[in-house]
């Protein structure tokens, strides 16, 4: 009867582990979707830069809010722990300030999938976006001087 209650009892704290760490997940996910909310009000206010192929850029709100609701939330995102080194210069920054930016890194410099590594809030995120959704060059369209929806202010060539 002991052992019978001992395995009951490891199976019901297994159960509890386990949908806890469901619980977790859901939760970051739903504070992350909270934290762009807030990125994108905060770029939209304070002002947006964005760098890459060392130009930098002042995008302007209505491409930023765009790009932040278009880019950031692809539902298809996967999260990793660690991205892997890599060259700073082929990454895109976009950034309100030191604690509130993303950078966008392609996994090679022909590929089109890319890793996302996010702070919004002091908080890190990693990610990796697969090609079909072409990260890279869709946030390139929205921060290159001529912008997709009105130009940009080019700062520093």
């Amino acid at each position: 009867m002991k052992y019978i209650l001992w395995i009951v009892l490891i199976l019901f704290v297994a159960a509890l582990v386990f949908f806890g760490f469901l619980i977790g997940q859901r939760v970051d996910f739903i504070q992350y979707e909270r934290h762009v909310v807030s990125f994108t009000a905060k770029g939209i206010q304070n002002g947006i830069t964005a760098h890459y192929e060392g130009i930098t850029v002042e995008v302007n709100s209505t491409n930023f809010e765009v790009m932040s609701s278009k880019l950031l939330t692809i539902t298809e995102r996967q999260k990793i722990r660690k991205i892997p080194e890599y060259d700073e210069q082929i990454i895109m920054t976009v950034k309100v300030d030191e604690e509130n930016f993303f950078i966008i890194i392609p996994v090679s410099e022909n590929s089109k999938d890319a890793y996302l590594h996010t702070r919004f809030d002091g908080r890190n995120r990693y990610f990796y976006i697969s090609d079909k959704y072409r990260i890279y060059e869709r946030a390139y369209s929205y921060v290159q001087p001529e912008g997709f929806y009105g130009p940009n202010k080019l700062i520093e060539n």
